[in-house]
């Protein structure tokens, strides 16, 4: 049965219950398409986004239990007939504005598998797509995945079923709830900030899309429909891999939050965990041993943001060009950046601080920049990270500082703090790009806003007047953010996308003050 589904997109197909690829594959292709089983916005976003397709649109209140918003008549007509008919309940108070999502999650699969069999006896309205989606979940293995909290929520969900006629016991309940666990992904706003809105169910993804630390695809969402995009080349007959987990985490993390969703036998053998990249996590798990706190990591990146001096970074560097990193004992934010540039990609370290050594015979410099990432990514990043090493203490290298710089880069965008911020995503851009595809979604929207943030300190840096040599390597470094930012945009999000119309904007703006300028 899910064959037929998966014939419906001719570049993949199944191979030992794994998806893989059925002919030559270029980065940036759609490979699967795939409509939810069920969803849920956070109960945040509830106001913002149609409870059945998480549309963002202009929203009508259910007039009846008014703890419900859909953006049509045909969204507020499905929700009725597979869930909302048993939750709309004439009510004193929002009883969703405080809930769980993933208790929200399971109320709302469970009512969508019982409608569905209601209404297929009935020959009545069913999407197209759901009886694969339920099938998918039926496939897959029952895993003993249970906790306190996840016993807590499907009690409260059995509980509130219990006066309807469900049909659901609480032994199917706790099945239902372990398969949810596996194919559950958070849904991000692929046109806006880039941030969770929703979670949704998935399962054929599940199924058959394998889990890589360092994948070769990754998903994106439009509205509730989940769309799988390769980030690299893919050859006939590889696996279709997608990241289940938080990368930005240790080996040991990551594969405690996979045996979760996969049971406790799971193990990972990529490329990352057991082969040449392994030395990322060797260096996070060195970083972590340092202890830092996450309020010690905002205290580090906070104060090198403000004391950052690119001008003596590239002194420094011009220095040390034929010397070795290693005598120095502490590698703080500024120095680890620049460093790691160095190494793992001078190509765009040069051009983004030297316009002579722009590479004027390329008609792109990131698709150069990615085709010798690909053909040299095993010998370049394991340099990096062995040169990392060498070094007695990284503290830039931490999940503590990683995770401060991320939330920091939020509060200085919100103030308008450009240069600040420019500073802070250079630093972040440099760390994904040694944990991340270069196409990953995470890292073409981050590249987006180092060009943004850089275009913002230049202006800012032009009002205030400072150094002419400054003032250049941020034109420079500016020019190619921008030219990151398109091609990575383009690939990954395709230009159909607000991101791309934002970086257009962006380049249209600089090149015409540049010619202003005479530049």
């Amino acid at each position: 049965m899910l064959n037929s589904y998966i014939n419906e997109h001719k570049r993949v197909e199944i191979q030992q219950d794994k998806l893989v690829a059925a002919e030559f594959i270029k980065s940036g292709t759609t490979v699967l398409v795939q409509p939810p089983l069920a969803s849920v916005p956070l109960p945040a976003k509830r106001h913002q986004r149609c409870n059945y397709c998480l549309r963002k649109a202009q929203l009508q209140c259910c007039s009846r239990c008014r703890s419900a918003y859909f953006c049509s008549n045909e969204c507020f007509r499905n929700a009725w007939l597979h869930f909302h008919r048993v939750l709309c309940e004439p009510q004193e108070t929002d009883i969703y504005k405080d809930v769980d999502a993933d208790r929200w999650l399971l109320e709302r699969t469970a009512l969508t598998l019982h409608s569905h069999a209601r209404l297929n006896k009935q020959y009545s309205h069913s999407p197209t797509h759901l009886p694969f989606a339920i099938h998918a979940l039926q496939l897959h293995h029952t895993l003993n995945t249970g906790t306190p909290t996840s016993s807590s929520v499907v009690e409260n969900v059995a509980q509130f079923l219990e006066p309807f006629d469900c049909q659901i016991s609480s032994e199917e309940l706790v099945i239902l709830w372990n398969k949810i666990q596996a194919g559950s992904f958070p849904i991000l706003d692929g046109d806006h900030q880039f941030e969770q809105v929703a979670v949704g169910l998935y399962p054929i993804t599940s199924l058959f899309v394998t889990h890589s630390c360092r994948p070769n695809a990754a998903v994106l969402y439009k509205q509730d429909t989940q769309y799988i995009i390769t980030l690299e080349d893919i050859l006939p007959g590889e696996k279709i891999t997608i990241a289940y987990v938080d990368l930005i985490s240790t080996k040991e993390t990551r594969l405690n939050e996979l045996r979760k969703k996969f049971g406790q036998e799971y193990v990972c053998d990529c490329v990352r965990c057991h082969g040449e990249l392994s030395l990322i996590d060797i260096a996070l798990e060195k970083g972590e041993k340092l202890g830092l706190s996450l309020e010690d990591g905002r205290k580090l990146i906070s104060e090198h943001l403000k004391s950052w001096s690119i001008l003596d970074m590239l002194r420094d560097a011009e220095i040390r060009e034929k010397d070795s990193w290693s005598p120095i004992q502490v590698l703080e934010p500024p120095q680890f950046t620049h460093f790691v540039s160095r190494i793992s990609a001078p190509t765009v370290y040069y051009a983004s601080i030297d316009d002579r050594k722009q590479n004027q015979n390329s008609a792109s410099l990131y698709k150069a920049y990615v085709k010798e990432d690909r053909a040299h990514i095993l010998q370049r990043l394991p340099t990096a990270m062995t040169a990392l090493l060498n070094v007695p203490q990284v503290p830039s290298f931490t999940i503590s500082a990683i995770k401060a710089a991320e939330n920091l880069l939020i509060e200085l965008i919100s103030k308008g703090n450009w240069v600040q911020t420019s500073r802070c995503a250079l630093y972040l851009f440099v760390v994904y790009r040694l944990i991340y595809p270069p196409f990953h979604p995470k890292l073409a929207y981050h590249t987006l806003i180092l060009a943004r943030s850089g275009w913002n300190a230049l202006v800012e840096m032009e009002l205030i007047g400072v150094e002419k040599k400054l003032e250049r390597i941020y034109a420079n470094g500016t020019r190619t953010w921008i030219e990151l930012a398109r091609d990575a945009i383009d690939t990954t999000f395709g230009r159909e996308s607000n991101f791309w119309r934002d970086v257009i904007e962006l380049q249209w703006v600089y090149e015409r003050e540049q010619k202003v300028k005479g530049i």
